[in-house]
Order: C-alpha cells, then structure tokens, then sequence
C-alpha cells in the first residue's frame, strides 16, 4: 500500500516509491521487544549475507515500528544497525501505525499495562514479501521459517520480480 512515515534520518519515507522495482520485506516490531523481533531481524540479516550479491541488492527490509513512545529515530537506528545498517527503520503516530498494519493486512498491536517494565506491546510476528507489483505474495510467520527457507525464497521471489514471472 501507499504509506508515508518517518525513516531514521527524520525524513518522510514513501515506501511504495522508494522501493520500487525491488523485493520488500516488511516487519511490525520493536525494539524493546525480548525474543521475536530481534530473532526475526536476525533470521533476515543471516538469509541476506548467506545469498547473493545480486539477491543483496533486490531486497530492502523494512522495520516499522509499533512502538513509537519508546522508539526513537536513534533508538531505531542503533538496534537495525546490529542486525545490518541496510535496514531501513520507520516510525508514525500510533494512529498512522495502526492505519498501516490495517492496509496490509496485518493484525493492529496494541499495548498492554506490565507491571515489572511499565508496559509491553502485543504485535504479530509476520514477515511480508512484497514484489515490485506492490502485491505480498509470501507472508512469513514466526515458527516454521528458517533462514535457508529465507534464502531459498529470496533468490526465487528476487529473479521473479525481474522477469515478471
């Protein structure tokens, strides 16, 4: 879909413009989250440097954050960073969060009151591939993927989008 956030550098990032013509992963996290997030970040950093360069440089990951209170522009950057500074963080208003995840299709998060760190945010864990034809053919979800189920699919998904297949 169209959406409009805010990147790392505080810029206005158009994701379906700025990643045209190339293989999108895109995943709803946050930083402060203790084990799927950073697993799944993890998971697509090791798929990537285990391809190709040619796969490399069809492919942009996009984290979207669901926790805009607590992830700042830095906070986002220094986290992606870790897993590969190709990564491209985007933070919005809670609203256009939500807004978002609704336009893909993808369950809203919500934060819940957690007594021991404040609070914690409830959010699904898929991974969406979408091909130049701004369509999410392969919607990845937490559990059955492994990173050579990711490398294997990223060097088909990446070859189909150049030729149309």
């Amino acid at each position: 879909p169209t959406i409009h956030l805010e990147d790392t550098a505080g810029k206005r990032y158009d994701l379906r413009q700025q990643t045209a013509g190339k293989l999108t992963l895109v995943y709803f996290g946050y930083t402060y989250c203790p084990d799927v997030c950073p697993t799944i970040m993890a998971d697509v950093a090791q798929a990537l440097r285990e391809s190709t360069t040619a796969v490399r440089a069809d492919v942009d990951v996009i984290f979207i954050s669901v926790d805009p209170r607590r992830d700042s522009r830095p906070v986002i950057k220094r986290w992606l960073t870790s897993f590969s500074p190709s990564f491209v963080g985007l933070r919005g208003s809670i609203k256009q969060i939500i807004a978002v995840q609704h336009a893909m299709g993808v369950p809203a998060s919500r934060v819940l009151p957690h007594s021991k760190h404040g609070y914690t945010v409830e959010h699904s864990a898929e991974l969406l591939a979408f091909t130049p034809d701004h369509l999410a053919h392969v919607l990845y979800t937490e559990g059955p993927t492994t990173i050579s189920d990711l490398r294997h699919d990223l060097a088909i998904l990446t070859t189909s989008a150049k030729y149309g297949a």
